[in-house]
């Protein structure tokens, strides 16, 4: 049987280039229809469908529209079974009494820990997360497993231990792999890391029985998000995974920590001209950057070309300004034989040639550095 896997949607998450959730909801739209072009057997939603518990009611009622695009090729409707997370628990009466209103297609929403049998051949054991934060494993009361041939599925939204916890998120829902082996599931599919994990290795299918698909539309700069999971899963047999692209956005993080970073945005500036409104940027800045004025005008150049151009722009940090070390005043350091010998490596600095003025420049930085923190600034 083929599972559909996706997971922490966030809709109606403002993000950079995500007003009010609206591109997130249509990359929902999007992702639901390729999905089931593939024909799966079964939908599943692996918890924090909405950011909060108490997202606007239009954001809702197009959620809950969206589901009805799971449909085969035949035009019959392919079962969804979805639990809350802890960003869209199941305490949240109004937001999912709200949500079942608006169905107008079968969704199975699990708000307490329940099996569920697709078509005879499988079992989804789905355990979704009550409040926002537990110190306990989403199947901490674990459902009686009956006696079956059928494949095994498990369903589930936390925090496994040793992976990339998300930010402020290590209390929801701990669990460790050895908790996750002792399930004895032909496949657990899992909600709250914002990527695939752990790290696909390889570009074709894979064999793993566990699995986070990570958001449909990725949020963030850095992880492996922007997919959905497609299972193939069968009693006895290894599962094979593939991923499915389905985000339709390209987050770009571009760190500049020094004059020769900025050719990476002159680069990007050329390979987004065809679709530029397609990408999400972040220029960042070291903290350790120095770059002149000049460098830095370019810079501003640089980032207000791509903003003409169409592309969600954000920049952070400033760098700092390079430090004329031969002019640099050493009097506020403490006197004794370290100052004097940074002095005379100062003055040696006018008559050497520059690989001899690099490792000069180098001495004085360190030198300085053991008696004045960021005195560079």
């Amino acid at each position: 049987m083929i599972v559909a896997h996706v997971s922490d949607l966030h809709l109606g998450k403002k993000s950079p280039g995500d007003a009010n959730g609206s591109q997130r909801l249509q990359s929902f739209r999007q992702a639901v229809a390729s999905l089931a072009a593939d024909q799966p057997d079964v939908l599943l939603i692996a918890g924090d469908t909405f950011d909060s518990p108490n997202p606007e009611p239009a954001i809702i009622e197009e959620a809950a529209r969206c589901l009805a695009r799971a449909k085969n090729a035949q035009g019959t409707e392919i079962p969804v079974v979805l639990i809350p997370g802890n960003h869209d628990p199941a305490e949240a009466d109004r937001l999912w009494a709200t949500f079942r209103k608006a169905l107008i297609s079968p969704v199975h929403l699990v708000l307490e820990p329940e099996l569920i049998e697709i078509g005879k051949e499988m079992f989804i054991e789905a355990y979704p997360c009550p409040t926002r934060f537990s110190p306990v494993p989403p199947w901490e009361k674990r459902l009686k497993r009956p006696a079956c041939s059928a494949a095994w599925v498990v369903l589930a939204h936390g925090t496994l231990q040793g992976g990339p916890v998300p930010e402020e998120e290590t209390d929801a829902y701990p669990f460790t792999q050895a908790e996750v082996d002792r399930l004895a599931a032909d496949y657990v599919a899992l909600g709250h890391f914002h990527g695939v994990y752990p790290p696909w290795n390889g570009e074709g299918e894979i064999e793993r029985a566990l699995c986070y698909s990570g958001t449909h539309e990725p949020d963030q700069f850095t992880g492996d998000a922007g997919y959905a999971i497609l299972a193939e899963v069968h009693r006895g047999l290894p599962t094979r995974l593939r991923r499915l692209k389905v985000g339709k956005r390209d987050w770009r993080l571009l760190d500049i920590r020094g004059p020769g970073d900025l050719t990476q945005i002159e680069e990007l500036r050329n390979e987004i001209a065809d679709d530029p409104a397609r990408f999400v940027i972040r220029i960042q800045v070291g903290s350790r950057a120095r770059l002149t004025l000049a460098e830095n005008q370019e810079l501003d150049r640089l980032q207000a070309a791509l903003t003409a151009m169409g592309a969600p722009v954000e920049r952070r940090g400033e760098g700092q300004a390079p430090v004329d070390w031969q002019s640099f005043d050493l009097a506020e350091l403490p006197s004794g034989a370290i100052k004097e010998a940074l002095l005379s490596i100062q003055a040696e600095l006018a008559q050497a040639d520059d690989l001899r003025r690099e490792l000069l420049v180098a001495a004085l930085r360190l030198g300085c550095e053991k008696f004045k923190d960021a005195i560079e600034s």
